[in-house]
């Protein structure tokens, strides 16, 4: 069902993803900028799919910062595309939607979900998305969550 590669931790592109994290926490400190993202909660039989990155400790949704001019839908939808593989034009909706401080910077970001009938198969790069799963909201809770996400679930109960 999912297919999880396991790269070697020091793998170029992996290294890449680790340093030019540590470099935009640096700027972020620096800066304090205000950063807007958009996140995918994918859920089926009441389960949500996860995913872990290779730079960060926390889980997290598919999804990432908005480019320029691009709207809060299409970056959930571009992001879904580039960090799995997969395509939901037009079947998202609007869950959650906030802003925190994080990481020395105001986040603003915005959670798009939808409901599916089967358990898709979900392709994880092993570079910038080393692990992807399904689990409950419990289950979610008890991991360590991005902010956003952690809000998000709660706001479901």
């Amino acid at each position: 069902m999912l297919r999880t590669l396991e790269y070697s931790r020091s793998s170029p592109v992996r290294v890449f993803y680790r340093t030019a994290y540590l470099a935009a926490r640096i700027w972020w400190f620096i800066r304090r900028p205000h950063t807007n993202g958009s996140l995918v909660a994918l859920w089926c039989d009441g389960r949500l799919l996860l995913v872990r990155t290779s730079y960060r400790q926390l889980y997290s949704l598919p999804g990432g910062f908005m480019k320029h001019g691009e709207t809060s839908l299409a970056a959930a939808e571009r992001e879904l595309q580039e960090e799995l593989g997969m395509t939901l034009t037009g079947a998202l909706h609007l869950a959650w939607h906030g802003t925190m401080t994080f990481e020395h910077r105001v986040d603003t970001a915005t959670v798009w979900e939808t409901t599916l009938d089967t358990m898709p198969a979900v392709r994880v790069d092993g570079a910038e998305v080393v692990w992807a799963g399904w689990k409950t909201a419990e289950e979610a809770l008890a991991l360590p969550l991005l902010p956003s996400i952690e809000r998000y679930l709660k706001s479901r109960r």
